[in-house]
């Protein structure tokens, strides 16, 4: 299942980077955009080879969200100061720069339940961190919970507080 999955998004990031390619020879946008996302997807490639084990701390991962976040902002800045119909600057948002991190993120999610977790020390897989999945109970947790407990540690570190929790 995760041989087809793999498969299908090499496909998809190969289609929108024809169409990308498309878009920068006949349609008149500017290249800084076009170019931008063209590198974002190269970069959602090269995550491919770790699907479906991705670490959010791995340097493809980091290199893929910020160019993804450029190539999202060069594409709004481009259509701010340029005018095009509501479903052009749609069809090019939804396309050619958030269709492939939402399937990475859809993918990885639905995955992160049913990886069967290795017997190595290694924290290659999403949403373990690597104390808890180094500890005697090796527990699964979604991504977006992680996340969370990510967040709420890094908050901790920062401020010095501590999380209040009211059990009632």
């Amino acid at each position: 299942m995760q041989h087809l999955q793999k498969k299908v998004i090499k496909y998809i990031i190969l289609s929108i980077l024809v169409l990308i390619v498309l878009i920068a020879l006949f349609e008149d946008v500017g290249y800084q955009p076009v170019f931008c996302s063209f590198v974002s997807h190269i970069c959602y490639l090269t995550l491919l080879t770790e699907f479906p084990f991705v670490t959010l701390t791995s340097l493809k991962f980091i290199i893929s969200f910020i160019t993804f976040l450029i190539s999202h902002f060069s594409w709004f800045f481009y259509f701010r100061s340029n005018w095009y119909p509501f479903s052009e600057i749609m069809s090019v948002f939804t396309f050619c720069v958030w269709l492939v991190p939402l399937i990475f993120f859809i993918s990885l999610a639905a995955n992160d339940n049913s990886l069967p977790h290795s017997s190595s020390s290694s924290n290659r897989i999403i949403g373990v961190d690597s104390d808890s999945f180094n500890s005697k109970k090796k527990s699964r947790s979604s991504v977006l919970k992680s996340i969370g407990t990510w967040l709420v540690q890094k908050f901790t570190e920062i401020t010095g507080k501590q999380q209040v929790r009211h059990y009632y």
